[in-house]
């Protein structure tokens, strides 16, 4: 049973090969199509931007640029719904993306992907796997990157409840009050602030430990960054009164569990039982290493058949 599992392991790694010009792409559109689906649905103030034939022209042009330019566009997209309801609501923003870009493409700019999955993750309710994942996959500045995506996540959901207060204020006097409003209860959100803590710290944890080198670190990342996630949202629900649902909590994390080692399956599977210890040398080093296999299954199959010589001669002489 384990063999056929790792069978369709093999065969999944080797079509996503062989497609991969074609798998890419159409990945590309589905995550920008669906987060276009998402600001639309949320925060689409600006009716002129919510229709679903622009939408797909952009999703389209989403799969001809690399990943940093896809969420560039959404950025534009959310600042221009954004100035539809408020100038007020758009400069904060435009602030937190600024702050984002700066500190991320400083530190880890090269899994933007992660803050693009990030909302369609709270969608589902597996955000938990996005910080796991990232630093099972990424380096340790993905958690600049994970932190701020929470953060840009709640800010948004802060200006679709309050939309109808928000939207009523007028460019003038109390333009500078309305922000200074705006700002304070940006600031005063701490379950935001919390959320991003945790996030940040697990993706730290993840990616220390899934470097060690002891045996199955994979699996002791995912569950220690699960836990670290648990305890930081759980102290700071002590702390500070966030009224956080641990039914909801504890749902997210399961499934969450789930996506991480689904991730593990596919990127990482070695063969513990067979590790090899290897010592070599030059002319100014000796060298230790530990070899540890990736696991992998002969193909059942295939089929090899054989032809003698005789029945290669018999065959020959029919055809005369």
């Amino acid at each position: 049973m384990l063999t056929n599992v790792f069978e369709i392991r093999k065969k999944i790694i080797e079509a996503y090969g062989q497609y991969e010009y074609i798998i890419v792409p159409a990945f590309k559109f589905a995550v920008a199509f669906l987060l276009i689906l998402m600001i639309n649905n949320h925060i689409g103030f600006n009716l002129g931007l919510t229709n679903k034939l622009l939408g797909v022209i952009i999703a389209l042009i989403c799969t001809l640029v690399p990943v940093n330019f896809m969420a560039g566009i959404m950025v534009i997209l959310v600042l221009a719904h954004l100035y539809t309801l408020s100038l007020e609501t758009m400069i904060l923003a435009g602030v937190i993306f600024l702050l984002m870009f700066l500190l991320y493409f400083r530190f880890s700019p090269k899994d933007t992907i992660m803050i693009l999955l990030l909302p369609l993750a709270f969608a589902v309710r597996v955000e938990y796997s996005i910080p796991v994942i990232a630093g099972l996959l990424f380096a340790p500045g993905s958690a600049v990157g994970v932190g701020f995506g929470v953060i840009i996540v709640k800010y948004l959901s802060y200006v679709e409840q309050n939309k109808a207060v928000l939207g009523n204020s007028e460019i003038g006097p109390a333009t500078v009050d309305n922000f200074r409003n705006i700002v304070d209860a940006f600031l005063q959100n701490r379950s935001m602030w919390i959320m991003a803590a945790a996030f940040a710290a697990a993706t730290i944890v993840v990616y220390f430990i899934r470097r060690l080198e002891t045996a199955h670190s994979w699996t002791i990342a995912i569950i220690v960054g699960t836990m670290v996630e648990l305890f930081v949202l759980l102290f700071g629900d002590m702390q500070y009164d966030t009224n956080i649902d641990l039914t909801k909590v504890f749902i997210g994390v399961f499934l969450s569990i789930l996506v991480e080692l689904v991730v593990q399956f596919f990127c990482f599977m070695v063969d513990y039982t067979r590790i090899e210890s290897v010592q070599f040398e030059d002319d100014d080093y000796y060298y230790y290493v530990k070899a540890v296999p990736k696991v992998t299954v002969s193909d059942s199959l295939r089929t090899v058949k054989t032809f003698s010589t005789s029945e290669n001669s018999g065959a020959g002489l029919n055809d005369r």
